[in-house]
C-alpha cells in the first residue's frame, strides 16, 4: 500500500531548501545498486543541479522569501513487490501531472525496509513567476492522484477508511487533475 504525506518544513529559508535537497540527494539513499545509477531525476529542471535551479527562477521574479519549497514523499508499503527503479517511474509520472508548470526535485530512497521517493517543489513557477499555494484539499487531492496512478500500475492503495463519518482516503474516487491555488 502506498500514501503521500506532506512534510511541513518551519524554516524556509534559502539555506533550509539546501539542507532538504541535500538530504533528499544523498548517495547512500539514493544509489540502486542493481542499476548503478543515482534514483534522482528532475521535473522541469535537472535532478542533479536542482538547487541552482530553484534559486535562479527565484532571483529571476525575485521571489526569494517567505515560502521557498515544499515537500512531499510518497511511500511504499515493505510488503509491496516494487523495485526502486519502478518506484522512481511512478514518483516520476506522480511529479509530472501534480505540479505542472513548477520545477520538482524527484529522489527515490531505497535504503530502507520501504522505498519512498521524497518531492520537493519550487514555490515559483518557471513559467510565469506564481507562488505555489497550498491549502488544506491539496495533500487530498494529491493522495486520490497518487491512488489513481497506483491503480493503473496495478499497485496497492490504502482502504478507504472514516473519522467519525467524514471520508478520510480518497482512494475510492480519483481525481484526473490536481488542483491547486497559484497566486502572484
Amino acid at each position: 500500500m502506498a500514501t503521500v504525506t506532506y512534510i511541513r518544513e518551519s524554516k524556509q529559508s534559502i539555506s533550509a531548501m539546501k539542507g532538504v535537497i541535500d538530504y533528499c540527494c544523498q548517495d547512500k539513499k539514493v544509489y540502486d545498486e542493481i542499476l548503478n545509477q543515482r534514483l534522482i531525476s528532475g521535473i522541469n529542471c535537472d535532478g542533479e543541479n536542482v538547487f541552482s535551479e530553484f534559486l535562479a527562477t527565484k532571483k529571476s521574479y525575485k521571489k526569494t522569501d517567505c515560502m521557498n519549497f515544499y515537500q512531499y514523499v510518497q511511500s511504499f508499503s515493505p510488503e509491496e513487490n516494487i523495485t526502486p527503479q519502478k518506484a522512481h517511474e511512478v514518483a516520476l509520472e506522480f511529479a509530472e501531472k501534480a505540479w505542472t508548470g513548477y520545477e520538482v526535485l524527484v529522489a527515490t530512497h531505497c535504503d530502507a525496509q520501504h522505498i519512498h521517493s521524497h518531492f520537493v517543489i519550487n514555490s515559483v513557477s518557471f513559467e510565469n513567476g506564481k507562488k505555489l499555494r497550498q491549502n488544506p484539499n491539496t495533500l487530498k487531492s494529491l493522495r486520490a492522484l497518487s491512488d489513481e496512478i497506483f491503480r493503473q500500475h496495478s499497485l496497492s492503495t490504502l482502504e478507504a477508511y472514516s473519522k467519525n463519518g467524514i471520508k478520510i482516503s480518497t482512494n475510492t474516487a480519483p481525481q484526473s487533475k490536481v488542483r491547486t491555488g497559484n497566486s502572484n
